[in-house]
């Protein structure tokens, strides 16, 4: 015999746990909904932030580019670059100021100009050895140049010049020169721990006194260089 009333409780009951159920899964559902849509909305905000950031950088570091290159053409139109304005005191003081807010790609386009403009490396090396003595209107002594990337764009078909520049005193931690025409350039006092010279040419380079634990010379001409016994051993 059926007992319809304790059926009737248990269909009742199955319906209201169900009702219960729906009341509850609901408001988690949306709010997990809402939760992961909030996240996707901040780590998008986060990365259009990091974008904003860096396009900012990168205006910042072109803008004080440009403003060195204005200054420098305005310096040589004035006449100001000349050997009779000798020790070319603006020149230096717009480099440096500059340099110092430049990040490495700057600081290696920066170096490739002033050698183009032969505002640096301006003695005649073509032999490798100096043979004339003529300052450098820019000087980079006593500069930070660590991690600065020197590099020629044709490989060894055309080497980056850079010969007869002088980089005395100045900071080039785990820097690289690639295909880069280093003869006659001088190093003394400078600090190269862990820099790399690859397929490049140091025909009478100087690195009197200069750090160089570390180093890192390959397949790199260095006739003629002027190291100790104790540079040859850290490197």
């Amino acid at each position: 015999m059926v007992d319809f009333n304790k059926r009737s409780f248990w269909s009742f009951t199955f319906k209201d746990i169900l009702a219960i159920i729906s009341s509850v899964a609901i408001p988690i559902a949306l709010a997990i909904y809402t939760s992961i849509g909030s996240a996707q909305q901040k780590q998008q905000a986060e990365k259009k932030q990091q974008f904003d950031f860096a396009q900012s950088k990168e205006l910042r570091q072109q803008t004080l580019y440009d403003e060195f290159i204005n200054n420098i053409y305005k310096l040589d139109k004035d006449g100001y670059l000349n050997d009779i304005k000798n020790p070319w005191a603006f020149a230096n003081a717009y480099y440096r100021a500059a340099h110092r807010q430049w990040d490495t790609i700057r600081k290696a386009d920066v170096i490739q100009f002033l050698k183009e403009k032969q505002l640096i490396g301006r003695n005649n090396c073509t032999n490798g050895c100096k043979t004339t003595k003529l300052d450098d209107i820019i000087r980079l002594s006593e500069l930070n140049f660590d991690e600065v990337h020197l590099v020629s764009e044709t490989g060894i078909l055309n080497k980056l010049n850079l010969q007869c520049t002088s980089f005395e005193q100045v900071s080039m931690s785990n820097a690289e020169f690639t295909s880069v025409n280093l003869n006659g350039v001088s190093f003394d006092g400078a600090r190269l721990d862990k820099a790399k010279f690859v397929d490049s040419s140091l025909l009478c380079a100087s690195f009197i006194g200069a750090n160089l634990t570390g180093a890192h010379f390959s397949n790199s001409n260095l006739s003629g260089v002027k190291m100790t016994e104790d540079q040859i051993k850290q490197a």
